[in-house]
């Protein structure tokens, strides 16, 4: 048996790499029966060198043949999720139910990072200087939307929903660089995390709100467009819910983000491939449905009532249950906590209400809440519009759509996955009646 470390060093790959072998399936792991330490077996870690060894500066064979790329998806182990491996990441893993940002557990970011930190992380791969997190907030601060995206913004309507204006701003923010020098791709990456937080929230007839106002950091934008000055308290919350949404491998919307960024468009194009993949209500509409079941709760609905209701359509509770975390979803434990903080500055009843709902559900489905369920929870303890839950999903998560397009362009090949075909035997049509 092989450490980590020996078994990294034997591939020659770092140890994200390895962890990311490991939650694909493609190599298993061992816990000792005493300590927390994970091995590896010598034997298979031996079978994979030459799939992983460099070959002219390229991963030779680091993937299956594509013609196995997309199949029946891949059963893992007995506490493992199935899935279909289609790429390689050193940006995020979840291994045993763990989730880490570039071997940094979350539970270590969520708790002493801000979100520009991770921000960075994501980005480049290490902990960030004092002098990077100081540029990235100069250009939050200094950060304003641009003439063609306030008129995009303006002809999209009042009443469009915040996921609709990140998506229209993005094509107008892209014109409005084209016309200055040709900005980098880090550059462009910051200005998209500053632009997101004054495009989502609609200023219409409220007081005038404009980007001069509130902290130098992402979510103090955020929190001065929506709320106006804002505690202490509140920003800290913020910073943590930013981080808990920021990256989770490769989910649907960073899958969309990495095809598009393998074609060689712009950070631009990533991240509204990202934001239009979140309108389908499977992977985005999550936010809006849990909304939609607090509200009939609190209209007077009776739980019980409404989770039978739900069963009869067979259809699971919104914010309930994910198919990676069996045993429940560590980022929905983390905004839990968050939510007990507010409670203390904004009262328990929506706090007691969630509860009570993770209690009725786990009694009768056998669900933990996810994310989705937690995070609808704090955005709304905190007093922020209707369906800005989903918004600010998409605004910690643009740090990491952002991650994997900078992971695609630094070692690019086309996204050309194949399918299984299942349809008629071959034919000829001059033989058709």
């Amino acid at each position: 048996m092989l450490t980590a470390a020996e078994a990294a060093a034997r591939l020659g790959i770092k140890l994200g790499t390895l962890y990311a072998y490991v939650s694909r399936g493609w190599l298993k792991s061992y816990k000792r029966k005493v300590g927390r330490e994970t091995l590896y077996r010598r034997a298979d870690i031996d079978a994979m060198r030459g799939v992983t060894t460099p070959e002219r500066g390229r991963r030779a064979r680091s993937l299956p043949d594509a013609s196995s790329w997309v199949t029946i998806a891949q059963p893992g182990g007995d506490d493992e999720s199935s899935g279909v491996i289609v790429a390689e990441s050193a940006i995020s893993s979840i291994i045993d139910g763990q989730l880490a940002y570039r071997g940094y557990p979350i539970e270590e970011l969520v708790e002493a990072a801000t979100f520009e930190e991770v921000a960075l992380l994501l980005w480049h791969g290490e902990r960030p200087a004092a002098t990077a997190i100081a540029a990235l907030r100069a250009e939050v601060s200094r950060s304003t939307l641009p003439p063609a995206v306030n008129s995009a913004l303006v002809a999209v309507g009042s009443d469009a929903a915040p996921l609709l204006r990140l998506q229209i701003m993005m094509p107008a923010l892209s014109v409005s660089q084209a016309h200055n020098p040709a900005p980098t791709t880090l550059e462009q990456a910051a200005a998209i995390l500053s632009a997101m937080p004054l495009a989502m929230v609609n200023l219409a007839g409220r007081s005038a709100r404009n980007a001069s106002g509130g902290l130098a950091t992402v979510a103090g934008r955020l929190l001065y467009r929506a709320l106006g000055e804002a505690a202490e308290w509140a920003h800290a919350a913020t910073d943590r819910i930013l981080i808990a949404c920021a990256e989770h491998e490769l989910n649907a919307s960073t899958f969309a983000a990495r095809v598009v960024a393998s074609t060689g468009a712009d950070l631009h194009a990533s991240v509204l491939a990202a934001l239009c993949s979140l309108s389908g209500p499977i992977h985005g509409g999550a936010c809006d449905r849990i909304e939609q079941m607090l509200a009939e709760l609190e209209g007077g609905v009776r739980l019980d009532a409404l989770l039978a209701g739900l069963s009869s359509r067979h259809l699971l509770p919104p914010g309930f249950g994910h198919a990676i975390y069996p045993k429940g979803d560590p980022r929905a434990a983390l905004l839990k906590a968050v939510a007990a903080e507010l409670a203390r500055h904004k009262g328990r009843r929506l706090l007691e209400l969630a509860h009570k709902i993770e209690e009725a559900v786990w009694k009768r489905e056998r669900l933990r809440p996810n994310l989705d369920f937690y995070l609808t929870v704090c955005v709304r303890m905190m007093g922020f519009p209707a369906s800005l839950p989903a918004g600010v999903f998409a605004l910690g998560r643009a740090a990491g759509w952002i991650a994997h397009s900078l992971e695609q362009y630094a070692d690019n090949r086309l996204i050309r996955p194949r399918m299984r075909y299942h349809g008629s035997h071959l034919r000829h049509w001059a033989a058709t009646k």
